[in-house]
């Protein structure tokens, strides 16, 4: 297990300080891949240490050191990129943070605070943790349970920094695994290890947002998925969304029942019960992928744990 003095630079030597209580390395966290500090660098995590100094004192264990820590989201499916478009980018704000020992992820609201949501695996959990990209940098990592996972949207000063990092600590960490072997979740309360697809704490009994809720609401109510998993600027789009497909919907059933006559056009005769029933059919068509989008993304999003009580995750 890599210890928290480990040389990450070859020519700085190892400078570890507490930061309100949290051990931080900060030739690592501080400066850039060369190992040289930088202003920028040191002001944003100094300010994301003071946000999450609550997570941080409680889940860090002793002799466990912060190297670094960058804004990042797991990166969407192919599918939900098509359909959500750059909306995708609201989905499951976090924080990573590196240590000497593991990998943390702490999921934030849009101002940077602790969400109650965390994740974390150890360096020897990963196959492999490699960097990627020329502007926008993603973390790629291949866990040895066979799973995958790409965080994105990671700053290129970062991106470079944490690249080097893992260079140092991913060989210094074999075989150090973890019975999960993989990214897991734990409890905000009692820190317990959380059980994938059960949403109450075995140790506390902390309740979270379950999958059959997320997609329940998400069928039966417009936008309901996304208010239920706390995005409520997705809500209120795609509750209005299919609030106009619901009246176009209605309104050309009343057609196709005869109960309503559209003006026909110049030189066009009016509609008929057949043209009625195939315009209907479309906008069902479409309620109904609107809203097996949304229950899937819903139940993606609540596998990650979201608390019943506290704030939720929002866009």
């Amino acid at each position: 297990m890599p210890g928290a003095q480990i040389p990450v630079h070859p020519d700085r030597s190892p400078q570890l300080a507490s930061h309100s209580g949290i051990l931080v390395r900060e030739d690592v966290a501080f400066a850039n891949r060369q190992g040289v500090e930088k202003s920028g660098i040191r002001k944003r995590a100094e300010q994301t240490l003071t946000k999450l100094q609550e997570p941080l004192s409680k889940f860090l264990e002793p002799e466990e050191a912060v190297f670094y820590v960058t804004p990042a989201q797991i990166m969407p499916s192919g599918f939900e990129q098509f359909f959500l478009g750059w909306h995708a980018v609201f989905l499951g704000p976090a924080v990573l943070v590196l240590t000497n020992r593991r990998l943390l992820q702490l999921f934030v609201g849009r101002n940077g605070t602790w969400m109650r949501g965390v994740r974390s695996a150890r360096w020897g959990d990963m196959e492999e943790a490699k960097v990627k990209g020329l502007l926008g940098y993603k973390l790629n990592i291949k866990y040895r349970d066979g799973k995958k996972e790409i965080f994105w949207k990671i700053r290129g000063d970062d991106g470079k920094a944490i690249g080097h990092v893992l260079e140092v600590i991913l060989p210094a960490s074999t075989g150090e695994t973890s019975p999960a072997l993989s990214m897991a979740s734990y409890c905000p309360d009692c820190r317990s290890a959380l059980i994938p697809g059960e949403y109450t704490c075995p140790q506390c009994h902390l309740q979270f947002r379950d999958a059959a809720t997320a997609a329940r609401r998400s069928w039966l109510i417009p936008g309901g998925g996304f208010f239920y998993i706390g995005h409520s600027g997705l809500g209120i789009l795609h509750a209005l969304t299919e609030s106009v497909f619901i009246i176009v919907l209605v309104y050309w059933l009343l057609v196709a029942l005869g109960i309503a006559h559209p003006e026909p056009t110049d030189g066009e005769a009016p509609p008929d019960a057949a043209s009625a029933i195939i315009v209907v059919a479309f906008f069902v068509a479409l309620l109904a992928l609107e809203k097996w989008v949304m229950a899937r993304v819903a139940r993606k999003q609540v596998q990650n744990y979201i608390p019943v009580s506290g704030p939720a995750r929002g866009a």
